[in-house]
């Protein structure tokens, strides 16, 4: 089995756009990934400045949507079976 790893968006502000501008993260890689519930692993995230940053995610299920997501706080993404 692969896993995929789709970004979901985020948006911390509500009625203000934010003043400064915003980096967006453009792809994830996750070290030590198993499917399994509240696993811990470590994100790797990069941003389309060019940045880097490293995230302690944990592995959740849904069990209403049997869906699998990988939340890092800051960012979080969902889990593709292929």
């Amino acid at each position: 089995m692969t896993y995929q790893f789709e970004i979901i968006p985020r948006d911390w502000y509500k009625r203000r756009s934010p003043s400064l501008p915003q980096r967006k993260p453009s792809q994830v890689s996750i070290d030590n990934f198993v499917l399994e519930h509240n696993h811990i692993c470590h994100m790797q995230v990069q941003y389309d400045d060019g940045s880097q940053k490293t995230l302690i995610g944990r592995v959740i299920y849904n069990k209403l949507a049997e869906r699998w997501t990988v939340d890092g706080m800051e960012l979080a993404v969902n889990v593709i079976v292929s």
